[in-house]
């Protein structure tokens, strides 16, 4: 079985350097655009800011979760950003600077998948979250995922990146 490890690579994983919710948003689509799996980055870049636009991804607590799911990216992808400073986000719950963005793009037609890799995301941030922003290198937040299962179809992991 899977482990979000799987999901969250070590190259989609960035601290973000700035407070701007705009550029740290940039910076984790232009980590996600590595992936073989984004077809089109600037589609999901579109689909990205239109979720924002609708509702702010922000969850409380310190943490948003933008995500995305269209035709041209080909299976799931994570990116993890940190933020030491924070972001000045507009949460939806509090007005609390977001510490730690967890962005999730997928293929439209794995609404069950999606689901459940939300779902395990979830717990990994409710669990692992302290650990996360203490991290000082993207292996130790990539190795935080191995011991989180996540059941998803046949398809659903991420390409290796796109060679440079």
């Amino acid at each position: 079985m899977s482990t979000l490890a799987d999901l969250i690579l070590p190259q989609h994983v960035a601290w973000l350097e700035t407070r701007s919710k705009s550029e740290a948003l940039s910076q984790l689509l232009q980590r996600l655009s590595q992936s073989r799996a984004v077809k089109d980055e600037a589609a999901l870049r579109n689909a990205v800011l239109a979720r924002e636009v609708l509702m702010s991804t922000g969850i409380g607590y310190g943490v948003a979760v933008p995500h995305a799911k269209i035709p041209t990216v080909e299976s799931f992808v994570v990116a993890i950003g940190i933020s030491p400073d924070g972001i000045d986000y507009t949460s939806a719950i509090d007005d609390a600077p977001v510490r730690l963005v967890v962005m999730i793009a997928g293929p439209d037609r794995a609404q069950e998948g999606y689901l459940t890799l939300l779902s395990t995301l979830m717990r990994f941030i409710k669990s692992e979250k302290g650990k996360i922003l203490s991290s000082t290198t993207p292996e130790d937040v990539a190795r935080l995922g191995r011991r989180y299962p996540v059941d998803l179809p046949p398809g659903a992991l991420p390409a290796q990146p796109r060679s440079a």
